[in-house]
């Protein structure tokens, strides 16, 4: 997350590498104690051990980007595309683009994947807002270094494009390793119904 105090401060943050600007009211302390809803250029990391408990915040999430015209994609596994269909009236579900793991992630390549997301952020002009997850099949094989090279890539597309995102982690169906990247690769955090700047957030340029 960037926060600058003036216009003038025009220089990429050295922590997240992104260009956009966020004036904030108070001190830092304040602005890292606040939780807030997430927006273009945000890449978050919501990581949890049951679908149903998380499945209304991805609802909000998702149905936050068709109330505000943007392209609203989810490509998560079938638990959690179920919970959160639980949650939704149907004409709003219909407005989701929904994808499994698989469409996604295939057999995992950081940068085709990454190819595969950025295409899809740049096919319409109207803002992309993404929901992903990877599922205990897509996740085998997959090397640590491997996930935090293309999470790496992906953060410097989001904050670039301007994309809204945010990314799925289930600990009873991954493993440690692949949490552990997760919590080092997201500038934002969600707790408790909100985004959070991440404590444990690493940048590494792609």
């Amino acid at each position: 997350m960037t926060y600058s105090a003036t216009e003038e401060a025009l220089r990429p943050c050295e922590r997240c590498g992104s260009e956009r600007q966020r004036v904030v009211e108070g001190d830092f302390d304040r602005a890292r104690r606040t939780r807030r809803d997430l927006g273009p250029g945000d890449h978050a990391v919501l990581v949890h051990d049951d679908p149903a408990a998380v499945a209304p915040f991805c609802a909000r999430f998702l149905g936050d980007g068709v109330a505000r015209g943007e392209r609203v994609f989810a490509g998560v596994p079938d638990d959690l595309r179920q919970a959160i269909g639980a949650e939704l009236p149907a004409e709003l579900e219909r407005a989701i683009e929904w994808a499994g793991s698989s469409t996604f992630y295939g057999d995992f390549d950081a940068e085709g994947v990454a190819s595969t997301w950025e295409a899809l952020v740049l096919e319409e002009p109207r803002g992309a807002r993404i929901l992903a997850g990877l599922d205990r099949s897509r996740a085998e094989g997959v090397e640590a270094e491997e996930l935090a090279r293309y999470e790496a890539i992906a953060h410097g597309l989001i904050t670039r494009l301007g994309a809204t995102v945010l990314c799925a982690f289930d600990t009873t169906a991954l493993p440690p390793a692949l949490i552990e990247v997760a919590m080092r690769s997201h500038g934002l955090v969600i707790e408790d119904g909100g985004a959070l700047r991440n404590e444990r957030f690493e940048y590494q340029p792609a």
